[in-house]
This record gives C-alpha cells, structure tokens and sequence, in this order.
C-alpha cells in the first residue's frame, strides 16, 4: 500500500468516526439515543448527563414522531432519503410518524454557481463554451444530490443538464457505508432491528441511493424507456445527449410543459386535459410494470408533465425497479382479485410472489385479507383505498412470516402512490376503472398462441431435462441403498423441547450410574471383607460423596422439571 493510499484510508477513517460522534450527538440531542442501544454508538456520545439534559425546553415537549424528522433533517441527505423511504412503508412505521416523515422535503439551497461550473467543466473535460452554446446559471432546481440548469447545445437544440453536487458522492456513500454498520450491529444486538430485519432493509435503500448518484445509469434507464415507449406518441421520455453526460452530469431534452404539482392551478393548467392525462399516465405505469418488467419507482406528481399538444412526458427515471415475470403474472391477477372481490385469488397471488412457508394457517391468512378487502371496498373512491391495501398487505404478510421478496417492498407501494397522484389530479379517478382497458390489450398477449406456445415450449424442456437425467439419479440411489448408505434427513421444529427431553435422560442415566455404585460400595462395607481401618474411612468418604451427589442430582433435576413446565405454560 502506498502513503497516498494509507492517508486516504486513515482520513476516511477519521471522517467516519466524527460522523459517528455526529450522529450519536444528534440522536442524543433529540432524545432518541435508547432504540440504538446496542449499535455501537455508545462510545461516540459525548459527555453529558444524558439526553434529557440535552434537549431543550421546547425540543422536549415535542412528539417522538416530530423529533425523528428533526433528527433526519439535521443528518442530512441520506438521513432525509432514509425517511422518504420509510414513509411509503407503513407496514413498518406506525401512523403518526408516517405523517411526520411524509413531511421531509429533499429542498436545499442552490450551490454557489462558481462551485457548480469547476464540477461540470471536471466532468466534461471542456470549457463550458466549448460544450454549449449558452448556459442559465440559476438552477431550475436544487436538491440534496444535485441541480438542474437550462442550457442550449451548439445548433439550438434546448436541454437540461442536471448536475451532482461536489462532494456528494463520497459523503453518501461514507453514510451509506455507516448506516450498513449500524443495521448489522442492530439486527444483531437489538430486538426490533431483528424483527424487522433492518440490514434488509437498508440494504435494499443503499442500492436505490447509489442508482440514483450515478447519472449515466439513469441515462441509460432513460433509453430503454424511450425506446419502449417508441410505439406511443402520446408518452415522451426525455432523450439524452452522451456527447455531454458522465457519470455526474446528465443531459436530456428539456421538457417544457405544465408540471403535475401545477396540474391543480386552473390558471396555469389552462387548457389542460386532467382525465385524460391521468388515464394516460396510469396505462404507461401499468405497462411498464406489467409488461416490460421495469418502471419508474418515484411516481409522485413533480416527475410528470402535461405537454401542450395534449402528450404525457415523464422525468426523472433515477430510481427505477424491476419486476421478475412471475412475480409480474401474479401481481397483475392480485390487482385482479381485488378487484374482483375475491379473497381466495388475492391469497394464491400473494402466495405466488412469496411462497408457502411451512407452518402458516391458511384459513387465517385468507380470513384476513377478506377484512382488508371489505375495508378497502368502504374506502374505494377516497384515493388512498389502494394505498391503505397494499401497505396493510405487506404488515399482513410479515404478520404470517411470509418471505417478503424486495420486488413486492417496491411494487406494492408504488400502486398506491400512483392511485394518489390520479386521484389528486382527478377526483373522479377510479383505479378499477383504469385498469379494465389495460387488461383487455394484456389479456391477448398474456393468453395468446405465442404466449401459450413458449410456455409450452419451457414446459417441454424442463420435462425433457428431468426424464433424461431420471435414470441417472435413479441408478444412483439405487446403488446407495444396496450399499446400505440411506440417508434420511430429520428437521425437528421444537429444538427446545428435544433438548429438555435429551437433558432430562442424561440426567436419569447420570442417576443410575450413581446409584449403581451405591450398591457396589454398600456390597463392599457389609460384605465383610477383612479391611484395614484406612480402607474403611476410605470407602466412607466415597460413599458419602456418593450419596451428597445423588441429592444434588435430584435436586437439579426437580428444578430443571419446574423450569420446563413454566415454560410451557407460559407458552400456553
């Protein structure tokens, strides 16, 4: 390693230990600082009489849920990230926080222009007249990871080049690396980071982070959808410019229409189409989803845009999911179900995307989801009925110990989200309604001769591949059993039950050995052997050790019988 490396490592190991004191701090300045017992920020607090004494007057009356948003605003874009995330997830966080961190917003202050232009000629490599033919130094936009300008390329074409802000890549990704740390230690050390399974979890944010610093990525993102939505003239996807996008710096068309936040405004959405828009917005989600199996994950109303000849553009494509074609098949015939009111094809889809894990009550599971199908019927018509389902079907989920997979952690919120910007931009927008049209054009493509005919074809293989390598297996375990080599391989569910039982024996058996020798010795003393005095006070002493490790044992194990019948009472 050399000194350049090893003072690169020991300065990102001393940013990373004042950004532990950091966070400690401000976790304890909030009065935060007991859920994390356990992570290791222990030896990062600062000196004090404890957190109490660390709040305020005022900072102490507030409600928990309104300091952890202070908390995440005060650690910054990672933090703040970490809420947004988490406030799409209310099968993990109760109601009165979900309102709070709905409330982060990811808005900064714009970054002086100076700073700004050194990182983007860095990125370019070219002085920025070289690049463009004019440039707006006010931002359009500013936020946590970057900022938007106007630009113009040489021969006129209009763009916006977003660019990331210096520094911010490293700072992330040191808090990345820090909340990794944290979630290990928590679902090792903590109760609730185990229930949850927090390293999960952040795992999978750190992943939607990372995406959305890498701006070729998103380029490309942008690319494939264009190219998907090339057959629909009435969606426009941004086009990116690679001659002027790096990691860093991404250039697309400029999109110059009414923004879904303004869709409201009569005023500025003069002569605006609202029904029709949502309708066109929902059919592209549905059929990113649905159809090509990857889709635009942040569907909330900054990110759409009604053009004025009546189009749908759609932006910022940084954080983008994928859906497998199960799980696809399955999550189309759940929106199906639901719609149908059918619990029993509700139940089989979830199934399908995750599993049957051995021990679920099934009568239990599909009894549930009729409750929630019955509440979502009372609400359909209030833009959050979808939303309230698909988060009560992930808790419900977790509840039963389904395998959750992170495609369904995506998918399912992303449906209640889009049902709510609709329904913000039309109030007489109806998901069911939305979706009838949809399933008419999937239905031939899901069940048509050349759907059917790959599947009949996968099917083939699959059947081909087992019965030519059957007589092979078969010869196998054959052979094995006429060698006498028959393994059978036993997973007990009750361990703790089969260990009393193990430990009781050996007990037992620990006893009768004792005893045992009880009787040797006693044959030996009354037998009347001619034995010298010592040899007497020798076999006393063995018999009365004997005799005190008897009661001992007994002693031992009444108490290991009392402790096991509490315990299964309590289990009771």
């Amino acid at each position: 390693m050399t000194d350049q490396q090893k003072q690169g490592n020991a300065s990102r190991g001393a940013r990373r230990r004042a950004r532990f004191r950091e966070i400690a701090s401000v976790l304890w300045e909030e009065g935060l600082f007991d859920p994390f017992r356990g992570a290791g920020l222990e030896e990062s607090l600062p000196t004090g009489e404890g957190p109490e004494a660390a709040l305020g007057t005022r900072e102490r009356d507030l409600p928990m849920a309104t300091r952890v948003r202070h908390a995440l605003e005060r650690l910054g874009p990672v933090f703040i990230k970490v809420g947004q995330l988490l406030a799409t997830r209310s099968d993990l966080v109760p109601p009165a926080l979900l309102e709070e961190l709905a409330k982060l917003q990811d808005d900064v202050p714009a970054a002086p222009w100076p700073e700004m232009r050194t990182q983007l000629e860095a990125e370019l490599g070219a002085p920025l007249e070289l690049q463009f033919e004019s440039f707006d130094e006010t931002p359009l936009a500013a936020a946590s990871i970057g900022q938007v300008y106007r630009a113009t390329l040489p021969g006129g074409t209009p763009v916006a080049v977003k660019v990331q802000r210096p520094g911010v890549l490293e700072a992330m990704d040191l808090d990345l690396d820090i909340l990794h740390d944290l979630a290990i230690r928590l679902e090792r050390h903590v109760q609730w980071g185990k229930d949850i399974a927090v390293s999960t979890i952040t795992e999978d944010f750190a992943a939607l982070v990372r995406g959305e610093l890498d701006y070729a990525q998103e380029g490309r993102f942008l690319d494939r959808f264009r190219s998907a939505f090339a057959d629909d003239p009435s969606i426009v996807v941004p086009q990116v410019y690679w001659e002027a996008t790096t990691g860093r710096v991404l250039t697309m068309d400029l999109i110059q229409g009414v923004p879904g936040t303004d869709l409201n405004d009569d005023e500025k959405a003069a002569g605006v189409d609202r029904v029709t828009l949502v309708q066109l917005g929902v059919d592209a989600y549905l059929r990113m989803i649905f159809q090509l199996g990857s889709y635009h994950a942040d569907p909330h109303a900054g990110n759409i845009f009604a053009l004025s000849d009546g189009r749908l553009a759609l932006v910022d494509f940084g954080r983008v999911a994928t859906i497998s074609e199960r799980n696809r098949e399955a999550g189309f015939d759940m929106l199906q179900a639901v719609f149908d009111n059918d619990p029993s094809g509700v139940t089989e889809a979830l199934l399908a995307m995750t599993g049957v894990p051995p021990r679920i009550d099934m009568a239990a599971f599909e009894i549930d989801i009729s409750s929630m199908l019955a509440k979502y019927r009372h609400e359909e018509g209030s833009g959050k009925a979808l939303a309230t389902l698909m988060q009560g079907f992930l808790k419900l989920m977790r509840t039963h110990h389904l395998q959750v997979p992170t495609e369904l952690t995506m998918l399912l919120p992303t449906l209640g989200v889009l049902e709510g910007v609709a329904f913000q931009l039309d109030p007489t927008f109806r998901m069911i309604d939305a979706c009838k049209p949809f399933a008419r054009k999937l239905m031939p493509e899901r069940y048509g001769p050349e759907r059917i005919f790959r599947a009949t074809l996968r099917s083939a293989r699959a059947y081909g591949r087992f019965f030519d390598q059957l007589p092979v297996h078969a010869t196998r375990a054959l052979r094995r059993i006429s060698e006498g080599e028959f393994r059978v391989a036993v997973r007990p569910e009750d361990y703790a039950g089969l260990v009393d039982r193990l430990t009781a024996g050996v007990y037992l058996l620990a006893y009768a050995v004792i005893v045992g020798a009880l009787i040797v010795g006693f044959g030996f003393i009354m037998g009347g052997q001619a034995l010298t005095q010592v040899e007497r006070i020798v076999y006393r002493v063995v018999l009365f050790a004997a005799i005190a490790s008897v009661l001992w044992l007994l002693v031992r194990s009444l108490r290991h019988e009392w402790r096991r019948r509490q315990v299964d009472r309590g289990r009771r």
